[in-house]
């Protein structure tokens, strides 16, 4: 039979939702299926219908995200499944397509994803743009090297107190990082703060603490713990660290020393964490960190000229890119882009920089150098010093960060 693609309403969510359940092997709950309907952010569902059943669905969240030194509208890819009944038909292309089409439609220059499976996306003009950092470190390892600063207050909150004493926060920390996303209440309530099986992962109740300082919340952290203990009573389990946000370095540094110091636990664990994050030279003895990395969030461009207006340059300076891009025919050609105007125009000029639309994506927030594109042959030099010249345009001062898979 044909596949159709059909618009879903929010009222067929848990019909939507089946794709990647079945994909995934996952169980839910009639309690988290209600609570993602509500997300204001869920704008579209599509699904993929042969006669009267899905067999795959891909939904797009409305997000808002930072760049270095702006913010851009972005569709947030999500929840896309085929059921194995009907793989290698081209629905997921189909699928892909069409939210490329809706993203460009609604005026949102950006689509962004976390990527299950990182052989996918790459053909669609997705690129890996950030890295994402997990830790495991024992709990007697976890020495500063110097004091934290100033005495904080640390207050453990309850869901609804959570929500007023963290939004705050957030918003302070990701007006500096690029790919931190805005949150409205209700993704608070659903996506971070709701105290559920799915949020602890075998866990205990979820903790929320604030930590002020005269009077002013400067950090917060979402964490649960997973007791054990040995024959000989002693505890050998651990904190997971769910999310821990400074909105100063001083926030930062008083936040994760309050979670290295809770007793009872023998490693704290966290993931999501940018490369850059502070912790590698607050500790004693960094290695102990055990950190690791994988790709982060990846983003592909849908409109080249609105993506880059929607951040600043590192310098002044003018380069001229060629684009590839096969699914977004609207995205080839070649763009002159003026660092001092934060602005990008078609031009017939001779290029500086060759490179396909996926390579603009991971150099987008400044996550991935030219230099490293191009030495990976991501990225074609016509002009001596282009590459230098487009690294200084595309720096930033933080690596990108987005410590929420979505």
């Amino acid at each position: 039979m044909d596949i159709e693609l059909r618009q879903m309403a929010a009222e067929q969510h848990a019909e939507f939702r089946q794709p990647i359940l079945t994909a995934f092997g996952m169980p839910t709950t009639p309690e988290r299926l209600e609570g993602v309907k509500r997300l204001p952010e869920l704008t579209s569902r599509i699904g993929a219908y042969e006669g009267a059943s899905v067999v795959g669905a891909a939904g797009s969240f409305s997000l808002t995200m930072t760049t270095p030194g702006g913010a851009v509208p972005v569709a947030g890819l999500t929840m896309v499944a085929v059921n194995p009944t009907h793989r290698r038909r081209g629905i997921l292309t189909r699928l892909i397509r069409r939210h490329l089409d809706d993203a460009r439609a609604e005026g949102r220059p950006i689509s962004s994803l976390w990527a299950t499976e990182g052989g996918i996306y790459g053909r669609f003009g997705y690129g890996i743009a950030s890295q994402a950092c997990s830790i495991s470190i024992e709990r007697d390892r976890a020495a500063f090297r110097h004091e934290a600063g100033a005495e904080g207050r640390a207050r453990l909150l309850d869901e609804a107190a959570a929500i007023e004493a963290f939004a705050p926060v957030w918003e302070r920390a990701r007006a500096f990082a690029p790919g931190m996303l805005a949150r409205s209440k209700a993704w608070w309530q659903v996506r971070r703060l709701a105290d559920n099986d799915f949020t602890r992962q075998g866990g205990g109740p979820l903790q929320r603490v604030v930590i002020e300082v005269d009077g002013r919340a400067e950090a917060y952290a979402i964490y649960c713990m997973h007791h054990k203990w040995d024959a000989s009573s002693i505890p050998v389990g651990s904190i997971r660290v769910i999310e821990a946000i400074g909105a100063t370095p001083l926030g930062t540094r008083l936040i994760w020393r309050y979670l290295f110091d809770i007793d009872l636990a023998q490693r704290i664990e966290a993931s999501l964490l940018p490369p850059d994050h502070p912790l590698g030279l607050l500790l004693v003895e960094p290695r102990r960190l055990r950190l690791t990395a994988s790709d982060g969030i990846w983003v592909r461009i849908v409109d080249v000229e609105a993506a880059l207006a929607a951040r600043a340059y590192g310098s002044a300076e003018a380069l001229t890119l060629e684009i590839a891009d096969r699914d977004c025919p609207w995205n080839a050609g070649r763009f002159r882009l003026d660092g001092g105007e934060r602005r990008a125009a078609r031009t017939s000029a001779a290029p500086d920089l060759r490179l396909d639309v996926a390579a603009l994506g991971s150099a987008y927030l400044g996550g991935v150098s030219f230099r490293c594109l191009a030495d990976a042959g991501q990225v074609e030099q016509l002009s001596e010093g282009a590459v230098e010249r487009a690294d200084r345009l595309f720096r930033a001062a933080r690596a990108p960060w987005c410590p929420e898979i979505f």
